[in-house]
């Protein structure tokens, strides 16, 4: 369901697993691997939830939607600052999740899992506008949030 949306978290640094399997086997590599579960079934989010397997619900369609509501999650579960998570770290393989190593320059990357060979080519604006457009919205929806926390209890 969130193929694309997983490369994006591998662009960012994130370990990510695209699952192509059902949903029992899906909670079960969750629980033992400790993984977090991106999802926009809403039936397995319940699951998970109730199973005690962190999940987080996204939208289902808008990458830039997807990230922020992850990013939101990821603030509000570990403390990491909203705009911490969209800084990109050339880490992971956006292909395969293969661990990727600088070549020569520290400007050039290559998988060390798939060979996949990875630089800042002309397409890197439109990954930065995109990263951009999800960071802001992740940071109106988290100051939306406090003003709704703080009116609550104030």
């Amino acid at each position: 369901m969130h193929g694309k949306l997983a490369r994006w978290l591998r662009l960012l640094g994130y370990d990510s697993v695209y699952a192509k399997s059902d949903d029992d086997h899906i909670l079960l590599e969750a629980e033992s691997s400790g993984r977090v579960i991106v999802t926009s079934d809403v039936e397995l989010h319940r699951l998970a939830v109730k199973r005690g397997v962190r999940s987080v619900l996204v939208p289902l369609e808008g990458i830039e939607s997807q990230l922020a509501a992850i990013a939101e999650e990821v603030s509000r579960e570990f403390g990491l600052d909203v705009e911490e998570f969209f800084e990109p770290e050339a880490t992971r393989c956006s292909l395969c999740n293969g661990e990727l190593v600088e070549e020569g320059d520290g400007r050039h990357y290559v998988c060390t899992s798939c060979g996949q060979r990875y630089w800042e080519g002309s397409h890197w604006s439109r990954i930065e506008r995109t990263l951009e457009s999800a960071k802001r919205l992740a940071l109106k929806r988290s100051r939306r949030a406090q003003r709704a926390g703080t009116s609550e209890t104030g």
